[in-house]
């Protein structure tokens, strides 16, 4: 059969259905035709419109749950096997049993074990973080005192300095304001030809610059003997800081191995202790065990068969509830959005709405609508 010859009847095909659909009103779904339609036609993305719906939320939710019920009721089912399995191999075998049960004793002595290995793993968390914190503000004190003690230091070196400066402007100040005031009056009161006039001009303004120049020379010496000590301050600071701090971490080190120690020492005086204990147990138990199991066995194990056939029972009476009301909610929520589409189809006059959102048809995107009215 030629290619021509399959396009030709899938056409005819599309077409049949779209007239079909044309003359009942119905929402269409599958496959989109590939040809231009002369009927007014609607798509959706029926993905987008089902993802969008609030009763989507539900459903994932419901099968979610569904899921966890599955997983609990297989693993249910298997403990079952298991106990009715278990049930007939210790009634075959009663030497069997008796082992398992002192295999039990020892295995609540190896809980015990491993209760006290992390209590005292855990005490030695946090007696190392304890130490950690109190390190942290031991430095924090320390940094704290070393710093008052520098800003001390240098704000008395600092004042040392500007008293030397102030002392060192008053000696300019006797040096060269008589001249400069002299100066400053004759270029005031006294008649003075141009020549006298700018040769005291530039008298004064040699003086105040040379005066100006001395003082900024001190000023930016002492200025920098400062910033010299501060430097220098702050590297033994640093450095007072950095053998404080190794000596809090070896001090702590130390003491963390002496309690790590004291720890080590502890659990194996009480493995030892449960060791010996445990011997002795299961000497003294052995034939209490025997009894007891000859009486209680088969009622224990029944009892516990019967408990996990009802829990199983209530597994799969929640499982079939929560699959109704997921059938209802998928129904409600198919039964909603045709409800939409066929308002807006109805509303906007259209002949038909194709819900398999494929690009290759000539149609009105309705989705967005939809989705207005969902939401």
């Amino acid at each position: 059969m030629s290619r021509y010859r399959l396009t030709s009847i899938g056409v005819v095909v599309v077409l049949i259905v779209l007239l079909i659909a044309l003359f009942t009103g119905n929402v269409v779904q599958g496959e989109r035709p590939k040809i231009k339609s002369k009927s007014k036609i609607g798509i959706v993305d029926m993905d987008r419109l089902l993802d969008n719906h609030p009763l989507t939320k539900q459903i994932k939710e419901i099968d979610k749950s569904i899921a966890n019920y599955n997983l609990t009721l297989k693993n249910e089912v298997e403990n079952l096997n298991n106990l009715q399995k278990d049930t007939k191999e210790y009634l075959g075998n009663f030497n069997s049993q008796l082992n398992k049960r002192l295999e039990l004793v020892k295995d609540n002595s190896m809980k015990e074990i491993a209760n006290r290995r992390e209590k005292l793993n855990n005490d030695l968390k946090e007696y190392y973080q304890q130490l950690k914190d109190n390190m942290n503000k031991d430095l924090m004190s320390k940094k704290e005192e070393l710093q008052s003690e520098l800003k001390d230091e240098i704000q008395a070196i600092s004042q040392k300095y500007e008293e030397k400066i102030s002392n060192y402007k008053e000696d300019l100040n006797d040096k060269y304001n008589n001249k400069i005031i002299n100066l400053k009056l004759k270029l005031k009161f006294n008649d003075l030809s141009e020549e006298e006039r700018d040769k005291y001009k530039n008298e004064l303004k040699k003086l105040s610059v040379e005066k100006e120049e001395k003082l900024a020379t001190k000023e930016n010496y002492y200025n920098q003997k400062i910033q010299d000590l501060i430097k220098k301050k702050e590297a033994e600071f640093n450095n007072s800081m950095k053998e404080y701090q190794s000596s809090l971490q070896q001090k702590a080190e130390d003491s963390y191995a002496k309690k790590e120690e004291e720890a080590r020492r502890e659990l194996n005086k009480y493995l030892t202790s449960v060791e010996e204990g445990l011997k002795e147990d299961l000497s003294s138990k052995e034939e209490e065990l025997r009894r007891d199991m000859e009486e209680n066995l088969t009622t224990t194990e029944n009892r516990l068969i019967s408990k996990v056939k009802t829990k199983i029972s209530s597994l799969k009476d929640e499982i079939e509830k929560l699959e109704n009301t997921r059938k209802e909610l998928i129904n409600n929520r198919l039964e909603s959005i045709d409800n939409i589409i066929k308002d807006i189809a109805e509303t906007r006059k259209i002949d038909l709405v194709i819900t398999d959102y494929i690009q290759n048809v000539d149609g009105i995107d309705l989705t967005e609508n939809v989705l207005e009215d969902i939401g």
